[in-house]
């Protein structure tokens, strides 16, 4: 899988979701995906045990296997979301937080994203480019930018959107590897926000690029 969809989904989904670990490195955050990029596949499952001082430790299982003709990747956690808690005895294939994921050549994709869960007709043009960038289809993956660049265009972009599309703007030359259009858009989100920062409008999406630079940094 391309290591975007590992880093934006699994980060996200490992760490942040729940507050499950949202004060880990970049280093601690590494090792895990990298572990799971580099060890897990239909015939070894992998469990990752991490440490909690104090407290009941953390345990992740990723097993990858075939179901229904689709490849699927699943996350177990020993996370109660009913307790909100980390539980020692917890089933872990049943009562706690998982997550899925579709595997479709070097594409990653979280079940709610699958292009059969939504109605693209009825999506605003910032949801569409999100929708393209995250779901199984490669055919329109050339539709990310110029959706982004009409929603950027509009004249009636409200501040949010045009937040919400440079951040998207950044994360679609991440997937390219464009590193000299990443550096641009930073810089260009680094200014919106600077210019803007009493605007309580923005407050969630200045959280969604700080967490996106750091998903950035998780791919370099």
């Amino acid at each position: 899988m391309d290591d975007f969809y590992l880093k934006q989904y699994l980060y996200i989904d490992l760490f942040l979701r729940e507050g499950l670990l949202a004060d880990a490195s970049k280093e601690e955050v590494s090792s895990v995906l990298t572990a799971i990029k580099k060890y897990v596949s239909p015939e070894t499952p992998l469990s990752v045990e991490i440490e909690k001082p104090g407290k009941q430790n953390y345990l992740i299982r990723i097993v990858d296997f075939q179901k229904d003709g689709d490849e699927l990747l699943v996350a177990f956690t020993n996370w109660s979301v009913k307790k909100q808690a980390f539980e020692k005895d917890i089933k872990m294939e049943n009562d706690c937080y998982t997550r899925w994921y579709f595997l479709n050549g070097d594409k990653m994709t979280y079940r709610k994203d699958m292009s059969t869960e939504n109605d693209y007709a009825g999506m605003s043009q910032i949801d569409l480019a999100n929708a393209y960038l995250y779901d199984e289809l490669t055919e329109n993956d050339d539709q990310i930018k110029p959706t982004i660049e009409a929603a950027l265009n509009d004249e009636n972009v409200t501040l949010p959107d045009m937040a919400m599309g440079h951040i998207l703007m950044l994360m679609y030359h991440m997937f390219q590897k464009d590193q000299e259009s990443v550096n641009k858009d930073v810089a260009t989100l680094n200014d919106l926000f600077d210019t803007h920062s009493s605007e309580s409008s923005l407050r969630g999406l200045k959280g969604a690029f700080e967490v996106t630079k750091f998903q950035m940094d998780l791919m370099k």
